[in-house]
Order: C-alpha cells, then structure tokens, then sequence
C-alpha cells in the first residue's frame, strides 16, 4: 500500500471480528419493507430495500457503487477472501484525506459506541497496482484518530473478489435484487439514509 506512505503489518481476523462486521447500527443493515396488495389481475408485492452503498469516483474509472452490506456479509461468511491487516498508527494526512474525500459526517462520530470503534474497517485493492480505497470503516478510522487511539485493523479484499457487489449508479437492481430469481424489479431509487 505504497500510494499511502503508511507502514502496515499483517494480523488475524478472528471469530471476534467475525462477529464484529455483523454488529452493526441499524442504518448499515439491510431492510426491506414489503407491502403486499391484492389487484383485480392478482396480487401485487412492493419491496423498499435499504443497504449502505459507498459510492467511489475516479477519473479513468468513473463512478462505482459498492454494496458494503453485502461485501461485509461475504466477507463474514467466508464467501469473499479478506486478510487482516493492522495500521499501528494513522498517519495525518491519511486522517486528512479520508475525511475530506470519503463522505465522512462528523456529526456521526458520537453515536459510534467502544464497540463500534473495533470493528475492522474493508479496503479494497484495485487490480494491477497498490493503490487501495476504504469503502467501510471512514467514520471509525477518524473517530480512532480524533480520540489518539492507536492503529486501526481493516480487512483487505480484491475487488475482483467483491465484483459481484459493485455496480455503476443506474445498474442497483442488479446487486440489490440477484437473489431473488423470478421477481421482475419495475423500478429501482437509492436513497441515502441520513
């Protein structure tokens, strides 16, 4: 990770944090609401899904969504390969850059409780290079540095490994509604949960 500048070590991902991506607050959890109404033709089914999306811009790549929900359930269930890797400490201006381009919201930081600061972040690695993007963790790794808690641990991933959970805006019903064959998706609206 050398378009960082900072010194990582490799670490364990152990049963504990395991468990720790599945504890989430209940704005990253995925729900659904459904509304089921009987039409003259038959019955008709509306389904609401919400999901935490980390949205990803670059010049020669464009925009990317990723669907952190479900790449921190992969990863999780052992579906999507992870290492652990431990950041002994944050540097500066990784703080300064994280907060100034990864959609960080301050007024967030005080709902995170001790447990939540331990749970480890998700960095994905872009193919043919070093260069990597936290796509979960943002608001913990900060709250880490405000706080002078030493390093922060963030699993690792391929992003060919979580391609599956990664669309461009527009194509979201690919990754929100794969799971569930024979359902026709009339209509498919984002919206960021505040």
């Amino acid at each position: 990770m050398s378009d960082t500048g900072m010194f990582v070590e490799p670490d364990t991902f152990t049963t504990e944090d395991r468990a720790l991506l599945l504890d989430v607050h209940g704005r990253e959890q995925a729900r659904t609401e459904t509304f089921v109404r009987d039409v003259e033709d038959g019955t008709l089914v509306e389904g609401y899904e919400k999901r935490e999306v980390f949205t990803f811009t670059e010049p020669s790549l464009g925009e990317l969504c990723f669907d952190v929900h479900s790449i921190r359930t992969g990863i999780a269930s052992g579906r999507i390969p992870a290492a652990m890797f431990r950041l002994e400490k944050i540097p500066e201006h990784f703080y300064q850059h994280v907060l100034t381009n990864n959609g960080v919201e301050t007024e967030r930081f005080m709902r995170l409780t001790a447990r939540d600061l331990e749970r480890p972040g998700i960095m994905v690695m872009w193919p043919n290079s070093e260069n990597t993007t936290l796509i979960d963790g943002n608001h913990r790794m900060c709250r880490r540095y405000q706080l002078d808690r030493q390093g922060f641990r963030f699993l690792l991933v391929r992003v060919a490994d979580c391609a599956a959970h990664i669309c461009r805006p527009g194509e979201e019903e690919r990754l929100f509604h794969r799971e569930r064959p024979g359902v026709e998706v009339l209509h498919t609206e984002i919206k960021v949960e505040e």
